[in-house]
């Protein structure tokens, strides 16, 4: 193993450093750190899985937090995490696509709105 910190994603010195942080650490073989570092790397990769899962699913353009919340609720590997994102709210938790297809009297925001909801600010004005 002649660099191990090509093997991975996470900064192996700075997961050691966290280690030791702890007094009840001692000394860490030099193993540890690769593989908590890769464990971390397949934890993401589970999450950013389940998360784009449900922003598809959801017909999104962007993954949002409440699509973590989505994600980690309905897998079951990921339960541990359901106290921490208890208190995030899911503004489509009734099922609707998050497109504004389903009428939920959204209006779309940014540079590029649809030319209806133009038309209809500009009747809104004239009337």
């Amino acid at each position: 193993m002649k660099n191990r910190n090509k093997q991975t994603k996470f900064p192996v010195a700075r997961i050691k450093k966290i280690m030791q942080k702890d007094e009840e650490v001692g000394k860490v073989a030099l193993a540890t750190p690769v593989l908590i570092s890769k464990g971390l790397e397949l934890f993401m990769a589970t999450i950013v899985d389940e998360m784009s899962k449900v922003t598809l699913e959801r017909g999104a353009k962007r993954v949002e937090v409440w699509h973590l919340k989505a994600a980690i609720e309905r897998t079951e590997k990921l339960d541990f995490l359901k106290e921490i994102v208890e208190p995030i709210p899911d503004p489509y938790a009734n099922g609707q696509d998050e497109s504004g297809a389903a009428g939920d009297g959204r209006r779309r925001r940014g540079p590029k709105k649809l030319l209806s909801d133009r038309l209809e600010k500009q009747k809104q004005e004239e009337n």
